[in-house]
């Protein structure tokens, strides 16, 4: 049975007050999931309301198989009929009754993005939309995807761009659309435009979904995007009865099109709305907690609340500097390795935070090299990334022309006009001589049947190759390959690919954070040639199977990914200005954003929380120094066991609104001189 006397004051309220519209503000650890379930089973039990009449939307498939198992358990099966899924979810099942009202067949596929993109080649090819090398595939999916998360239609793109290149994906957008309705597809962003379609369009078709639903709950509303809200209008337009469960502080996905503005002007939508806040946190000392709330108070577009617990003990949030990135790394490690002897703990019990995935290569080697077994959640490995993976085949390549796999990844990255035919011919002259491809492409001229153009480029390409494998054997390995990057051009490559600014951005930095790793490894070991560093690289990217450790591991991850976690001990790398926060997001505006990360970051750790940075860090070759991050100055000094040294910058100084700050930078500056 449904029982209340496991709540607190502000929970117990949460799930009794059921009529109206209701905004949940739930803090980090407060027990908001047990508050839906039981909210849920408090209508059904207390309450006499249908399974049928009651809706609950969450945003992960993940989220929405814990709920209903727990409330299979709460309920015993009488839980059967309530609709409780995802958003898309949703949607699918709302097209599978009504789409045929937008003249599709209710037996629609949906593609997936591999099946987008080849629509989109085949629509660029036959159009000859691609004849100037001004857009690629992967280019136009991305901007398609944008343009649908914000509701906009081909002809709306196309009014508002300007540019040549954005008028061409505009065209093929309208293609597209075109395109996939006479194969009956969609896509994964047309699964909500098409729903909310319907019910602007067609709300008499739609008015027995809307009278259905009498009790509408959502998980992660901060989570919501524009087209979300608005559904959720239409579904709440008789019965009012809305109940958002969200915090504004956790709001971290901007970038994906989230609106933490559904919160902040909820009130203005539906004015009668109850706010009830759960600020008791479940998970944290009150020391860490203290430190969250003082760092999340600086955003003044927030909704006030302010996280306590009844843990008043617990640790002092801990500080390692160091001189560079690999000594804090190491820092890092021994405190782990440390912990784990001393104090018997498990590495399970551990987690690394990080700001962005290119710091992640620092993070898996040092672990690496201090034995410490580790998993990688919600990103992908550093060497598994597709641009390390292409720079790593020029050097496998170099090191051994015989491998086929390798060079069919690097003969047309970056582009090169070596098409499939001319391929298919040089693997016929192989067949027919029995020498190897890279032989065959070093002579490729002398080969009638590959055309003349792609047999000079392929020649062209063995020719690095071999200049570069005389080089490696005799220069230092981080300048040759630098050198080697820059005449391939595979930066400048990366800087035109398809995606964001940001993606783009990010996979440049993976590639300098590789060179950069070559660079150390020469310099850590001057004898090493280049087969001693991709034997390294090989032993970093085999998978640990010992079944006796495979749980027993320290998990890494992105900040992004962390949310939704928790870990007893937590590490937080990297904490200084222009790495967290991000240095482009503060340029363009996104502090509030970055500090709602850090947030979240801290709200992670249940016991113990350890901050670190370097002083300096090395970027393109040169070493840059390092300023504490302003969210650490946001936190006070009697909260931290080792003081932070280090001054703010001059921008960070005029941030700061407390008095208190200009004593404590004092302090810094003793320190630093002392």
């Amino acid at each position: 049975m449904n029982s209340l006397s496991a709540l607190n004051a502000q929970q117990k309220e949460a799930v009794t007050t059921l009529d109206g519209p209701v905004m949940i503000l739930a803090g980090a650890g407060s027990g908001k999931t047990r508050v839906i379930i039981q909210r849920i089973a408090y209508l059904i039990q207390k309450k006499q309301i249908s399974p049928q009449q009651i809706l609950a939307v969450t945003f992960t498939n993940k989220a929405a198989e814990e709920m209903r198992m727990r409330l299979h358990e709460m309920l015993s099966g009488k839980q059967k009929g309530i609709h409780l899924s995802t958003f898309h979810a949703l949607g699918v099942s709302l097209l599978r009754k009504s789409i045929h009202h937008l003249g599709y067949r209710s037996n629609f596929i949906i593609y997936d993005t591999r099946d987008q993109l080849s629509v989109i080649k085949t629509i660029m090819e036959d159009q000859d939309f691609d004849d100037r090398g001004l857009i690629d595939a992967k280019s136009v999916h991305y901007e398609i995807s944008q343009a649908k998360s914000t509701g906009a239609v081909p002809e709306d793109f196309l009014e508002q761009q300007e540019s040549e290149q954005k008028q061409l994906v505009g065209k093929i957008f309208r293609h597209y659309q075109q395109t996939m309705k006479g194969c009956n597809a969609i896509d994964f962003d047309d699964i909500l435009n098409l729903t909310l379609t319907l019910f602007e369009k067609q709300p008499d078709v739609m008015s027995s979904i809307t009278e259905r639903f009498r009790y509408i709950m959502v998980d992660e509303y901060q989570d919501t995007n524009r087209i979300q809200y608005k559904l959720l209008q239409h579904l709440t337009s008789r019965h009012r009865n809305l109940c958002v469960v969200g915090d504004d502080d956790q709001s971290i996905y901007g970038w994906r099109g989230a609106e933490v503005k559904n919160i902040l002007d909820f009130e203005r939508d539906y004015p009668e709305v109850k706010f009830i806040r759960l600020e008791q946190n479940y998970r944290s000392t009150q020391k860490i907690l203290t430190a969250a709330n003082q760092v999340i108070s600086e955003n003044t577009q927030r909704m006030p609340k302010k996280l306590w617990s009844e843990k008043q003990g617990g640790e002092k949030l801990d500080w390692l500097l160091a001189d560079s990135e690999a000594e804090e790394m190491e820092a890092v490690t021994r405190k782990i390795r440390a912990k784990i002897m001393q104090h018997g703990r498990r590495y399970l019990d551990y987690s690394i935070l990080y700001r962005s995935n290119f710091q992640s290569r620092l993070v898996e080697e040092a672990l690496r090299e201090a034995k410490i077994p580790y998993r990688m959640l919600g990103g992908t490995s550093f060497y598994d990334r597709e641009e390390i993976r292409d720079a790593l085949a020029y050097l496998k390549v170099i090191h051994n022309p015989n491998d086929e796999v390798s060079l069919h990844r690097i003969i047309n990255t970056p582009r090169r006009g070596i098409g499939k035919t001319s391929l298919m011919k040089a693997n016929e002259y192989c067949q027919e001589t029995h020498l190897p491809l890279f032989k065959v492409m070093g002579r490729a001229r002398k080969y009638e049947r590959i055309p003349k153009d792609s047999a000079f480029t392929m020649e062209m390409l063995t020719g690095i190759i071999s200049n570069y494998q005389q080089r490696f054997a005799n220069e230092v390995l981080g300048t040759v390959f630098k050198d080697l990057l820059d005449e391939i051009g595979y930066l400048r490559f990366l800087e035109t690919q398809s995606g964001d600014v940001k993606a783009r951005e990010r996979r440049v930095m993976n590639v300098l954070e590789l060179l950069v790793s070559v660079r150390k490894y020469s310099e850590k070991f001057p004898e090493a040639n280049l087969q001693s560093f991709l034997e390294r690289v090989t032993l970093f990217t085999q998978n640990d199977n010992d079944p006796e450790t495979k749980a027993n591991q320290v998990s890494i991850m992105t900040l992004h990914s962390a949310k939704g976690l928790e870990f007893p001990f937590v590490f937080m790398v990297g904490m200084s200005e222009g790495v967290f926060p991000n240095k482009r997001a503060i340029e363009e505006g996104g502090e509030d954003e970055e500090r709602r990360l850090c947030y979240v970051g801290i709200t992670r750790a249940q016991q113990e929380l350890t901050f670190s940075m370097a002083k300096s860090r090395k970027r393109y070759g040169e070493s840059i120094k390092q300023e504490p991050s302003r969210f650490l100055l946001n936190i006070d000094p009697e909260l931290l066991a080792v003081p932070i040294i280090g001054e703010a910058t001059e921008e960070v100084k005029k941030e700061r609104s407390r008095e208190s700050r200009s004593a404590f930078f004092s302090q810094f500056k003793q320190m630093e001189t002392s």
